[in-house]
């Protein structure tokens, strides 16, 4: 009987699914290392876009439907930011659970996902 109970309990445990890890807030190295060279793809609000960082602080915005927009972008502290012609600087806090980024807007803490792409 014991062993039947301890046999049940084990293939319960081996067939439960585990538990998804909770987003971690980045640092300032781990949003530069993430960003650099590499590009993610998400959806704003219910506008998808791709966005790219390169190496010298260039970023490519393109929103579906969109002419591409040219910005800057740079790590400050802990947080991302970014300069626009359009809109001027914003600065978000970056969390990361595998290649999900979640990004933060400090006023409001609305939260916008996107993908990381290499």
């Amino acid at each position: 009987m014991r062993a039947a109970l301890f046999f049940s309990i084990a293939l319960a445990l081996l067939a439960a699914e585990p538990a998804a890890a909770d987003p971690v807030k980045m640092t300032g190295a781990e949003i530069e290392a993430a960003l650099t060279g590499h590009s993610i793809e998400g959806v704003w609000g219910s506008t998808r876009y791709v966005s790219s960082f390169d190496a010298h602080g260039g970023t490519i915005y393109t929103a579906n439907g969109r002419a591409p927009a040219h910005g800057r972008w740079r790590v400050k502290g802990d947080q991302y930011c970014s300069v626009w012609e359009q809109s001027g600087e914003a600065c978000y806090d970056l969390e990361r659970d595998g290649d999900t980024i979640l990004w933060i807007v400090p006023e409001t803490g609305a939260r916008y996902p996107s993908t990381l792409r290499p």
